[in-house]
């Protein structure tokens, strides 16, 4: 047994010197918010800005300071600790929260001692002073953040980087690292039951956050028990009161996937660096897949009425709004965005009466439609017509020849019930709980649609990953336009058996003039125009010119990336620079080319840089991303840029002049790329000559 007079001495020990690892502190303890003060260029560790410290907001004593910094497991900050030059990130970190209006420009802020200043404090500039030590200075604390970098391969949630948040009704350890404070496999729902909709979490205890939950089932694994998020934040509150003015922007980050594999834990999909560099809380969720997520019947007595993956995102947004704030986030400016299946989630959302309220904002990155629906109008499919793949799956799975062939789905292992599935497709159906029309997203009735602003847009060459022999698995050497095509996107295809025309007429269209060179190349390059235009550009033009034009949004912000880097894990040579060349060269700007890069993720991921531009692009990215969610417009302020020192973003703000909103008289959209600019739609005649001009959705 260890004596009081010793236990004593080592807390003693511990106050001055931070090296023993004690329990996760709960920040209430503290008495005080928490903010990470890290200037994140992206550069991860290969960075220059290396002065990061932990801002301990709350006035305090020097002792009380020296206890704050001792319970999160550290020290007073100190400038001539090693990399810790106040112009290496620090500078620009507290002048940023000056410009939020916390601290005034001759803030001070207690530091580390010296054998010859035993009170020193810091300005908010660099200066630093000696303070009487007897007359009892109040002042926040800086603390040292010793928590190291995370990466696709490793993260340390070790005791001494631990920190506990109480929503009120649970309390949730997370841990730190270099970017922010990270909570992963938080439960935001009740274990899934099979087939009925998920409900909020809301049970008293506490759990750990310290690693990421169980992905859903998908082709590599995964568990029905599933439906958990993931929370990266720079900012604690120290206790939620009901005061929103220091709470930080929402980011809520759908996966994409096609609605049958990958989760919100994917490597690419890590939040922390755009939480650091925004200043704004990520959450990233899993929701139910494939049969799991979106089976559906009129069946009577079935009770199967699919939209399960739409109901968990309808929960992850219920727990979101109820627990956010404990986190640091403000339930009241929610943006919910995604890529793919996560952008055409973000359209459901927004014409989902189940979901009003709950978001503010939305961004739609590369939404898939036009030909890969059952219906060129993208239209939404009823519970009757889903009922061909429920009936499919009962035959596949053996269950039909069953007494209770209902009973046998609800009740069958889920890996033997995943690997009866044979459908291509799973999607949300027309079930008037979540969805309430066949006719998508409404983009011309007075059908329900949230009256809020979104960023909308897509990569120049979307198509071109899928139609890549090493995707698709072409073998043949095509010697036209026309057998390409009909490989790519004929009845015979894949993609061919979800649309409703024979797209080889456009080998020969003059609208679609051959490119000159080498015939298979020609080929290749006209069938990803032609498909790039049917699955993804002319839907997305069409629904954000008629949805301008109807006004049913207030403000609709375009983009055409011509810039990006492909994920590790999704890709093929066609979307990666020539070897031996650069992003400056000519290659296909893919399907998901842009998504590390606008949260940060490009080191975190392993994509190391290509050329010096890469992170600065990145960069941009994020901060026009950020911006969209404080102010729900992509173009940052001046004095905001100025106050974080991102001059890379500043000078092309400067330099490429606004992003503007569109008007569906002149519909105009963002060129994105390094030196972007404003510029008319792209294809639009094309897209016209293929019967998906700018009215199709509405006519």
């Amino acid at each position: 047994m260890v004596s009081k007079p010793l236990v004593s001495l080592l807390a003693a020990y511990c106050l001055g010197h931070a090296t023993l690892v004690q329990a996760a502190p709960e920040i209430s303890s503290l008495q005080s918010a928490l903010t990470i003060l890290k200037d994140n260029d992206l550069f991860e560790h290969l960075t220059p800005r290396t002065a990061s410290a932990i801002l301990v907001e709350a006035s305090k004593t020097l002792p009380e300071g020296q206890a704050a910094c001792s319970a999160l497991s550290e020290t007073l900050w100190a400038p001539e600790g090693q990399g810790q030059d106040f112009s290496k990130g620090l500078n620009n970190t507290l002048s940023y929260q000056q410009y939020l209006g916390k601290f005034s420009k001759n803030e001070l802020y207690w530091i580390a001692p010296t054998a010859d200043k035993p009170c020193r404090a810091i300005t908010g500039t660099g200066e630093i002073k000696s303070l009487h030590c007897g007359r009892h200075y109040r002042l926040p604390t800086l603390c040292t953040h010793s928590a190291p970098v995370s990466n696709i391969n490793t993260s340390n949630p070790a005791p001494q980087y631990q920190i506990t948040v109480n929503t009120g009704i649970h309390k949730i350890t997370g841990f730190r690292d270099s970017a922010g404070f990270r909570f992963d496999g938080v439960r935001y729902a009740h274990p899934a039951q099979r087939f009925k909709h998920s409900t909020v979490f809301n049970s008293p205890g506490s759990s750990d956050a310290l690693a990421f939950g169980n992905m859903c089932v998908q082709g590599d694994g995964g568990s029905e028990d599933c439906l958990f998020l993931n929370i990266a934040t720079p900012y604690l509150p120290a206790a939620f009161s009901g005061r929103s003015k220091d709470l930080k922007p929402v980011m809520f980050v759908i996966h994409g996937g096609g609605y049958t594999h990958n989760s919100g834990n994917m490597v690419n999909y890590d939040g922390v660096n755009l939480a650091s560099r925004g200043d704004v809380v990520v959450v990233k969720l899993n929701y139910r897949l494939g049969l799991f997520g979106f089976l559906a019947t009129h069946t009577n007595g079935a009770g199967i009425t699919g939209n399960y993956g739409i109901g968990d995102m309808v929960t992850a947004l219920k727990w979101v709004n109820a627990n956010i704030a404990a986190f640091g986030g403000d339930p009241k400016r929610v943006t919910i965005g995604g890529e793919s299946a996560g952008a055409g989630s973000t359209l459901i959302l927004m014409a989902s009466k189940a979901a009003k309220g709950l978001f503010h904002a939305g961004i739609v990155e590369s939404s898939v439609g036009g030909y890969s629906t059952t219906s060129i109008r993208n239209d939404t499919p009823t519970l009757a017509q889903a009922h061909t793949a429920f009936q499919g799956l009962l035959n596949a799975s053996g269950c039909s020849a069953t007494a209770e062939p209902i009973h046998c789905i609800k009740t069958m292992p889920a890996a033997d019930l995943f690997a009866a599935d044979t459908s291509v497709l799973w999607g949300a159906v027309k079930d008037d709980i979540h969805i309430h029309s066949t006719r998508g997203p409404p983009v011309a009735s007075r059908e329900y649609i949230a009256d809020v602003p979104i960023i909308m847009g897509l990569n120049r060459d979307e198509w071109a990953i899928f139609t890549s022999p090493e995707f698709s698995g072409y073998n043949g050497s095509a010697t036209s336009a026309h057998e390409y095509l009909e490989f790519s996107g004929g009845e015979n295809s894949v993609f061919g058996k979800i649309q409703e025309r024979d797209i080889t007429e456009f080998a020969n269209h003059p609208a679609f003039p051959l490119p000159p060179g080498d015939p298979a190349v020609a080929a290749f390059n006209l069938t990803v125009r032609v498909l790039t235009n049917g699955f993804v550009r002319c839907k997305s033009w069409s629904q954000a010119y008629l949805l301008a034009k109807n006004r049913k949004l207030p403000k609709i912000f375009l983009y055409e990336a011509n810039r990006a880097h492909q994920p590790a894990l999704f890709t093929v040579s066609e979307c990666e620079p020539p070897v031996g060349g650069s992003p400056a060269d000519e290659y296909f700007k893919c399907h998901s080319g842009i998504v590390d890069a606008n949260l940060g993720a490009l080191i975190w991921s392993g994509l190391m840089p290509r050329d010096d531009l890469d992170i600065p692009f990145s960069q941009l990215l994020v901060d026009y991303w950020s911006s969209f969610a404080w102010n729900h417009e992509p173009n940052p302020k001046k004095k905001y840029l100025e106050a974080r020192g991102y001059w890379n973003t500043l000078g092309q703000v400067k330099k490429t002049g606004e992003w503007e909103a569109l008007k569906w008289r002149n519909p105009t959209m963002r060129w994105l790329q390094w030196d972007g600019y404003q510029r008319g739609l792209s294809e639009v005649s094309q897209c016209h000559h293929m019967g998906l001009g700018l009215t199709y959705l509405e006519n």
